[in-house]
């Protein structure tokens, strides 16, 4: 296991307030697997953006916290009712949107030298 995801792991189990290994490699799977679908949200391949790993703890959060309750929309028993959300990533909607625009140029400026004149792709 690679330090990024050691590091990760031990972040969750602290979150969720756990001491033992009992659910290690169930962890690791939902961290793997919250930032592949994070990666596609962000349009990114390779190691996902450092400032983006608290949103990959999160999701997995939630989807442990809804262990054997998956798939479910919602649940109620004896008067208790809990919806689950449709994505893990709806909260952070706000923030994956800004870095997009921060990373793929949409806030970017580009200066163009007015005086220069193209003619078939050739300067003059």
């Amino acid at each position: 296991m690679n330090n990024v995801l050691d590091d990760q792991l031990e972040k969750l189990k602290t979150a969720l307030q756990l001491t033992d290994t009992k659910h290690d490699d169930l962890l690791k799977l939902y961290l793997e697997d919250a930032t592949d679908f994070l990666k596609l949200r962000l349009s990114v391949t390779g190691v996902i953006p450092t400032e983006m790993l608290a949103i990959v703890r999160g999701a997995a959060v939630k989807k442990f916290n809804r262990f054997k309750n998956e798939g479910m929309a919602s649940y109620s028993q004896d008067g208790e009712s809990i919806t689950f959300a449709s994505s893990d990533f709806d909260e952070w909607d706000d923030e994956i949107n800004q870095w997009r625009k921060d990373h793929t140029g949409m806030n970017k400026g580009m200066w163009v030298n007015p005086y220069e004149i193209r003619q078939n792709g050739r300067s003059n």
